[in-house]
């Protein structure tokens, strides 16, 4: 994933050829019925994955072709594609599937049940997701990182209730990184200053860290929304779990606004040592508030107002490709600020994560 992480909510593109003629000349995919036309247009290509009609759908077209003509497949047992990464000519499909698809062929991950998010290290596949015993973790290759367990004694002292998501994953060298939120109140008449309340979350080789003040906001609050890797830098994209809902990023640990906490955060990513951070911040005219698309560059907020949000990121070069949501509420991507293609109606289709490969 970069070392980044295209979310999901990280947390992340249709075809004018399938996808895995592409890749495995020969072969067919078990939920084709109308196999796409054999294309001479030539990558690299753009990637955007979501859900259509309660299946996993990526959208794939070239940027060299003079006009986009974004195509769309679908895997046949996904419900929505949650992680999308290349590389080379490799794509790499995360759907809440025990496991994950690498070139439209499904790779089973032992153990697991939903598999949400992926990174790679080299040739080595990461994936992080739930377990069939309902409980998250990680996998490299096929062995399991645990990450519920870490919710216990010496952390909370009193036994409680706790809800665990995530939002991502990246890996440098020998560390693993995951992003989440955890949801623990502790039960009934425990002491007073027993730990309760909703956080941001980083395991970092399966050690937990906790980001935010603990208050109690909800078990469905999403307090991060993934994560990139900078040198020895990391960067976890979220808001934090209080009253404020402060939006921003935690850089090693210390939380910076971005615009005054005035900001959604919906995914992060990074290229050299460019960070960028997707989302949408709110505007007053005439006496009302309307939601605007916005992503924050090393400091400096890039205001869209064609858009009433941007939901991911993915960078070939000097350009910039945004994915989006126009104020037509079409999901769209943009390139260096202009529109490159409509995918279609949000209403009837989610995109939120986007890639770029061979």
């Amino acid at each position: 994933m970069k070392t980044s992480i295209l979310q999901i909510n990280t947390t992340l593109v249709i075809c004018t050829i399938s996808l895995f003629a592409l890749f495995a000349s020969g072969c067919k995919k078990d939920d084709k019925t109308n196999p796409k036309p054999v294309s001479t247009v030539t990558g690299p290509y753009l990637y955007v994955g979501g859900a259509a009609n309660n299946k996993g759908v990526y959208w794939k077209t070239s940027l060299s072709a003079t006009t986009p003509n974004a195509v769309a497949d679908s895997f046949k047992n996904t419900n929505a594609i949650y992680s999308l990464i290349t590389s080379g000519k490799d794509v790499y499909v995360a759907g809440q599937t025990a496991g994950y698809y690498k070139n439209d062929v499904f790779v089973p991950v032992t153990g697991a049940t939903g598999i949400q998010y992926l990174a790679l290290s080299g040739t080595t596949v990461f994936a992080a997701g739930a377990d069939n015993t309902a409980n998250i973790g990680y996998w490299q290759s096929s062995t399991e990182t645990n990450l519920s367990n870490t919710i216990a004694s010496p952390l909370f002292t009193s036994p409680g209730t706790s809800v665990l998501g995530l939002s991502g994953i990246a890996v440098s060298g020998s560390k693993v990184y995951v992003t989440g939120k955890l949801f623990y109140e502790a039960r009934f008449g425990s002491p007073a200053n027993a730990l309760s309340g909703s956080f941001g979350t980083l395991w970092t080789n399966g050690g937990l860290q906790l980001y935010g003040p603990g208050q109690l906001v909800s078990a469905y609050y999403n307090s991060t929304a993934g994560i990139a890797l900078v040198g020895n830098d990391v960067y976890v994209a979220g808001r934090l779990p209080d009253s404020t809902y402060a939006g921003g990023y935690w850089k090693n640990g210390t939380f910076n606004a971005i615009n005054n906490g005035s900001f959604g955060p919906t995914a992060i990513t990074s290229s050299g040592n460019d960070v960028y951070i997707t989302g949408y911040t709110f505007v007053r005219a005439a006496g009302t508030y309307s939601q605007q698309g916005a992503y924050w560059k090393n400091g400096a907020l890039i205001s869209f107002p064609g858009a009433s949000s941007t939901t991911a990121i993915a960078v070939n070069g000097t350009d910039v490709y945004i994915l989006g949501i126009d104020n037509n509420n079409n999901n769209v991507v943009w390139k260096n600020g202009a529109v490159f293609e409509t995918l279609g109606s949000a209403v009837v289709q989610t995109a939120s994560s986007i890639a770029i490969g061979n």
